[in-house]
């Protein structure tokens, strides 16, 4: 687990990848790719697993990150691990956690289980490849993001973001 700077931490954020789809072919060789993803949030980084020879590779990987600012996005890329040479880009995205932070805000202990806080749609510079809902289930406020990878000719990937709240820490 990264550790945050000196900035006060305010809540974490469980980012379960869940999958990609249509990534690019990496080795030409191959005709395949051996993904993996990496997430940077100021000086944390963390990373999924390789899923070997699979532009469609499922991950469901859940990675934390500690929130110390909610207005600075979380950068996503993906790489295609090489054994011999250095890793290449499969694309990049930014995941905005603004949206999931206003709703962890908010009281919703008595919110009905499902209940959908805020839709955000693909338009204009975002990363969305379609539209992405914040809702309360089971008790937490996640939202489900499926993500344009720019920088590249095809992929999406889809991820889960999940608010936790940090003890003692009023938002």
């Amino acid at each position: 687990m990264a550790s945050a700077s000196k900035e006060e931490v305010i809540g974490k954020l469980n980012v379960r990848v869940v999958r990609g789809n249509n990534l690019a072919i990496a080795d030409p060789l191959t005709h395949t790719s051996d993904p993996y993803v990496v997430l940077q949030y100021g000086a944390q980084k963390v990373k999924t697993s390789v899923q070997k020879k699979n532009p469609n590779p499922v991950w469901n990987e859940v990675l934390q990150l500690s929130v110390t600012n909610p207005t600075k996005p979380i950068h996503l890329e993906v790489f295609d691990e090489d054994k011999f040479t250095a890793d290449d880009t499969m694309g990049v995205a930014e995941i905005n956690i603004t949206d999931i932070y206003d709703a962890a805000k908010l009281d919703l202990k008595h919110a009905t289980d499902g209940t959908r806080i805020k839709t955000i749609y693909p338009v204009g510079v975002n990363y969305l490849g379609g539209e992405s809902h914040v809702q309360w289930k089971d008790g937490k406020v996640i939202q489900d993001l499926i993500l344009k990878l720019k920088k590249v000719e095809s992929g999406l990937i889809v991820v889960q973001l999940e608010w936790v709240h940090v003890p003692g820490v009023k938002l």
